[in-house]
C-alpha cells in the first residue's frame, strides 16, 4: 500500500462530479492515488467524467474491477444499489468509500458491515461534514461542556429543491427509499448523534402520504433531560442553522460553512464570529496558523483519511458502525410517522390524507 492507490468511481452522476472529481484531480496530482476504472449505466456520465480522467477506462460492469487491480472503490450511485455493489465490492477484498445513505434499511447496511469483517478490504462512508473543521470544533466544545449542560438546540436545512437528479426515481417511494429525511436527515442525524449521543424519545411526523417525505420535523429527547427540534424541507426556505443553547452560552453553526462557527456567552450583550484557523506549533506562545480547510477540500480529507486507513496509519473516522447509526434513527422515524399539521386541508382531504399516511 504505498504505491499509488488505484481507484474506481461506481456512479458519474453529480455527486462524482460536482464533488469528487476535483478532491480525486487534486490527489492525483499529488500521486497520492489515480483513478482507474468508471462504471455507470449512463454512456454521458461516463464520457464527461472520462475528460477529467482520461486514463481511466470504462467498465461494463462491477466484475471487471476486480481485473483493472483496484484498490478502492467509490460508490456514488443510487442508495438502492449502495448495499449489492459494496458487498460484491468487499467480498473481492476491495475497499469501498461508500456514499451516504450507506443503505436503504439499516438490515442491507448490517450486511455491509458484516461483509467489510470478512474481507481484507475496509468500509468507509461518506458523511464528510464530520470532516468539516466547524464540525468537528463543535465536536470538542460540547464534549468539554465549553457551553455547560446543554439545554436546547433547534436544527435546520431546507429550501427549493434543486439537486440535478437524471431520473423521475429520485422521487419515488419504492427506489428512492424515503425522501427528505433519508437524503439530507442522514448528514443532520449524524452530526447530532456525535455531538449529543442517541436521543432517548423521538417524535416524528411528515408530509409524505403514501409518498415521500418533502417536509418533516423531529422532537428528540437526551438521556440528559435537554430536547431539540430538528426541520427539514425540500420546498420551503427555512434558516439553514444550528443552534444550541447551554448553561453557559450557545452555538450558532451555518449550514455547509466548513469553517467558521458562531458563539456567545450567557449574559453578555456581545458575540464572536469565529473564522476557525489551523494552530501554528512552531511559536511558543499560540498563534493562527493558515485558515482551516472549505468545504470542497473536505472532501479531499475524507479519501486521505480512507487511504491513510487502508494503510495502517490512521484510523477510519467514518466506518459503517458509524454510519448505521443515524440510519437506525432514521428507519424509527419512519416506522413511527405521524401526519404533519395541515390546517389549510379541508376535513374530507385529511381524512384522505390520514388513511394514505398510515398505508391505507
Amino acid at each position: 500500500m504505498n504505491e499509488t492507490v488505484k481507484v474506481a468511481l461506481v456512479g458519474c452522476g453529480a455527486v462524482s462530479q460536482l464533488y469528487y472529481t476535483p478532491a480525486l484531480q487534486e490527489l492525483e496530482k499529488n500521486e497520492l492515488l489515480q483513478v482507474k476504472a468508471l462504471f455507470d449505466p449512463n454512456p454521458d456520465s461516463v464520457a464527461q467524467l472520462n475528460q477529467s480522467f482520461p486514463a481511466a477506462t470504462t467498465i461494463k460492469n462491477l466484475a471487471e474491477i476486480s481485473t483493472n487491480n483496484i484498490d478502492l472503490a467509490i460508490i456514488a450511485s443510487p442508495p438502492r444499489f449502495h448495499a449489492e455493489q459494496t458487498i460484491k465490492l468487499l467480498k473481492s477484498g476491495i475497499s469501498v468509500l461508500c456514499e451516504k445513505p450507506m443503505a436503504d434499511t439499516v438490515a442491507e447496511a448490517e450486511a455491509m458491515i458484516e461483509a467489510a469483517s470478512e474481507s481484507s478490504g475496509i468500509l468507509a462512508i461518506g458523511l464528510f461534514r464530520r470532516f468539516f473543521p466547524a464540525t468537528q470544533t463543535i465536536h470538542q466544545i460540547l464534549s468539554r461542556n465549553m457551553l455547560g449542560e446543554v439545554t436546547s438546540f433547534y436544527f435546520s436545512e431546507g429550501g427549493y429543491f434543486q439537486w440535478p437528479v437524471q431520473s423521475p426515481a429520485y422521487f419515488q417511494k419504492s427506489s428512492a427509499g424515503g425522501g427528505v429525511l433519508l437524503d439530507i436527515g442522514v448528514h443532520l442525524l449524524d452530526l447530532t448523534i456525535w455531538w449529543m449521543g442517541e436521543p432517548v424519545e423521538v417524535i416524528y411526523e411528515d408530509d409524505a402520504m403514501g409518498g415521500i417525505d418533502v417536509n418533516c420535523r423531529i422532537q428528540c429527547k437526551f438521556e440528559r433531560g435537554f430536547t431539540g427540534e430538528v426541520r427539514l424541507s425540500r420546498d420551503c426556505d427555512l434558516p439553514n442553522r444550528y443552534v444550541i443553547r447551554g448553561t453557559k452560552g450557545w452555538l450558532c453553526w451555518d449550514v455547509n460553512e466548513a469553517d467558521k462557527i458562531q458563539m456567545g456567552v450567557e449574559g453578555s450583550r456581545f458575540a464572536i464570529n469565529v473564522q476557525l484557523h489551523e494552530i501554528d506549533t512552531q511559536n511558543l506562545f499560540p498563534k493562527l496558523g493558515q485558515p482551516s480547510f472549505n468545504f470542497e477540500q473536505s472532501f479531499t480529507s475524507q479519501i486521505c483519511n480512507v487511504v491513510a486507513a487502508m494503510r495502517g496509519e490512521e484510523t477510519l473516522i467514518v466506518p459503517g458502525e458509524e454510519g448505521i447509526r443515524s440510519l437506525r434513527l432514521i428507519e424509527s422515524c419512519y416506522r413511527h410517522r405521524n401526519l404533519m399539521s395541515m390546517p389549510w386541508f379541508s376535513e374530507a382531504e385529511l381524512t384522505r390524507a390520514q388513511q394514505l399516511s398510515s398505508g391505507g
